[in-house]
């Protein structure tokens, strides 16, 4: 089964909230699959998994940048 860009984003969100609180990616590699399983009802596949996590780094990096120039302002 295919995910739908709704439900990779929502993945994507659990990984960065897991990120934010633990500081491991792996937690938010671990933390995207336990979404997808719970929260949407399907075993996602790898790759699904990856594509959430790299747009939760994604997510990282432009509000670590927001702060820096919060911050240096």
């Amino acid at each position: 089964m295919y995910l739908n860009d709704h439900q990779i984003n929502a993945m994507a969100t659990a990984a960065f909230n897991s990120y934010e609180m633990a500081a491991d990616w792996n937690a938010a590699i671990r933390a995207a699959h336990e979404f997808a399983l719970d929260e949407i009802g399907v075993r996602p596949n790898r790759t699904a998994v990856l594509l959430a996590v790299k747009i939760a780094k994604t997510r990282w990096m432009g509000a670590s940048m927001r702060v820096r120039q919060e911050v240096g302002a």
